[in-house]
């Protein structure tokens, strides 16, 4: 063959091999891929083409999920924390529920079928399968069992249905509200046992640390001459609330303390017993509490002003004691009385109702508007009965005269808003009737007590009247009506139980074992046995300018 033959025909035979291949290469892919094969006339369908349309698969209904009930979970089993006690008792307990919805498969033993029911979030997740499924698949019924109801927390949990492993849809009418439930169950003594215990060593904490800040205070802060049995016998709290002016305990100090400690241990035991029962740890809400805590501040600032103003009450007796709180200079206040009783019973009341409700308390108990308004007007009340009575007396320096190789002469206190003597010393130092008294006057009393006892010895005391006290300052801000410097002569008394009345009133002064009580015109008194110490509010001068002068003051001087 000549080869100018020979090309050309191998060209066409190369070419004819190519549309060889691509023609069964498009058969091969019209062959795996049946279903683009469209025919030319639908109504001349072949046998093999009815066969295989037979076979194909049926897509099924998606499920979708409309609420679920009941929506409250009410379980026996008591709820623990950090200690899981002993549920064998409650082997029967369980609950059973029905999820409402469309297209749910009736169950079988595929997995394609299966419908769970999960409770909760992750990890505290309990899940259950269906049991039973309407015809109608509108309804799937389960039962949760004891083992998944325990640990499913108290509060509101979210639901979510799984068909074949698969999230169903949810009706787009349905609210959140309809795909959640709320777990209602008691929790166990033990665990409210724990957050008490836990609440209250974080108060501890506070205690201690408010302790010692009180101890630095008390080694600081305190006249050289303050007794150390005194120091001994107040506790923190007493110490805490103690007004230094008077020695006594104060009622707007303490009703300040009192709220202070409810509101941090109220408030620390929501905040642990919501995240111990309810997951919840987050800031609790104080629900109004700040008006509360506000009227208890006023309460102490506007008291601190009304005494700065008007003058503070008498100390009453020699040791500070409870009954200062409702007491106005040892003589008993209404008006404190019923700050008193208003505030142990509204606070006992928030203590009672938080312990019993905090697994479901969402913030602080409220205390109604009609008992807030009832704490104010008590504390008004209060306050209007420091602002209208009047000061009381306090003992600060008390001088016995004693001449050289003679029985006493006289004594001398000073101290602040005494009344006063029926005599006052004039410009020229003579002793004069005191015609500036617009009340009853002032009355000393004398006693000496048991040296081991230190109680009052029966058939010592004696008491002088106005007439035979004297003036001898009298007060700058008020002095028609009270004096700071008062003279008692002790020559000439009347009325002494034994004639060496006076030689053992001196034996038992020197030994700090005698009883001094001012009593104020108003009822209002204090008492000084020279074991007490209270801060001066000024520098008394010497009663007497004499080395034989026997002179107990109780402090030093402030300057």
């Amino acid at each position: 063959m000549s080869k100018r033959y020979y090309y050309p025909l191998l060209s066409l035979s190369l070419t004819c091999v190519l549309l060889f291949s691509s023609v069964e290469l498009v058969k091969a892919q019209e062959t795996a891929s049946p279903s683009t094969i469209q025919p030319s006339n639908t109504n001349s369908a072949t046998p093999s083409n009815q066969q295989t349309d037979s076979k194909a698969p049926t897509i099924r209904k998606i499920s979708s999920v409309k609420s679920i009930n009941p929506k409250n979970f009410y379980i026996s089993i008591p709820q623990s924390w950090l200690i899981q006690e002993d549920v064998s008792r409650y082997q029967d307990e369980k609950v059973d529920v029905v999820v409402l919805g469309e297209n749910f498969p009736q169950p079988d033993n595929s997995l394609t079928n299966k419908i769970d029911i999960k409770i909760g979030k992750t990890p505290n997740i309990v899940t259950t399968t269906a049991t039973e499924v309407t015809e109608d698949g509108k309804a799937v019924f389960a039962s949760f069992s004891n083992k998944q109801l325990k640990q499913l927390s108290r509060g509101t949990h979210p639901v979510n249905i799984e068909v074949g492993g698969k999230a169903t849809n949810i009706d787009r009418q349905v609210v959140d509200d309809e795909l959640q439930v709320k777990v209602i169950r008691p929790v166990s003594g033990l665990t409210t046992l724990i957050v008490l215990g836990l609440t209250t060593i974080c108060i501890g904490a506070l205690v201690l640390l408010i302790y010692w800040l009180t101890m630095q205070a008390k080694k600081t802060n305190l006249p050289n001459t303050f007794s150390q049995d005194n120091r001994n016998n107040l506790n923190t709290f007493q110490w805490l609330i103690l007004d230094r002016k008077t020695n006594t305990l104060s009622l707007a100090h303490a009703q300040f303390v009192w709220w202070l400690t409810i509101i941090v241990f109220g408030y620390l035991f929501l905040f642990i017993g919501r995240g111990a029962t309810q997951g919840m740890w987050e800031f609790v809400p104080l629900s109004g509490f700040s008006y509360t805590f506000l009227i208890s501040l006023a309460t102490l600032v506007t008291a601190q002003a009304t005494s700065e103003i008007r003058g503070s009450k008498g100390s009453g007796e020699v040791h500070p004691a409870w009954s200062d709180l409702v007491v106005h200079g040892g003589v008993l206040a209404l008006e404190r009385v019923q700050q008193v009783v208003w505030n142990i019973i509204i606070g006992i009341a928030f203590i009672v109702i938080l312990l019993v409700t905090y697994t479901t308390a969402l913030s602080l108990p409220t205390i109604p508007a009609e008992l807030l308004a009832l704490m104010g007007i008590s504390a008004g009340g209060y306050i209007g009965g420091k602002a209208v009575r009047k000061a009381g007396a306090n003992i600060n320096q008390v001088v016995l005269y004693v001449p050289s190789e003679e029985s006493p002469d006289y004594i001398t206190i000073a101290g602040a808003n005494f009344s006063l003597g029926g005599k006052i010393l004039n410009s020229e130092g003579q002793e004069v009737i005191n015609t500036q008294i617009k009340d009853a006057g002032v009355i000393v009393q004398l006693v000496y007590l048991d040296s081991k006892t230190r109680e009052e010895i029966p058939n010592t005391l004696v008491e002088v009247k106005k007439d035979d006290i004297i003036t001898m300052k009298t007060d700058p801000d008020a002095p028609m009506e009270f004096c700071r410097r008062l003279k008692i002569p002790l020559k000439n008394l009347n009325g002494l139980p034994t004639e060496d009345w006076l030689a053992k009133f001196t034996a038992h002064f020197d030994n700090r074992e005698v009883k001094i009580t001012i009593i104020n015109a108003d009822g209002q008194r204090a008492v000084w046995d020279g074991s007490i110490i209270a801060p001066e509010r000024e520098t008394p001068p010497p009663a007497v300018e004499s080395n034989s002068a026997t002179e107990l003051q109780t402090s030093e001087s402030f300057n």
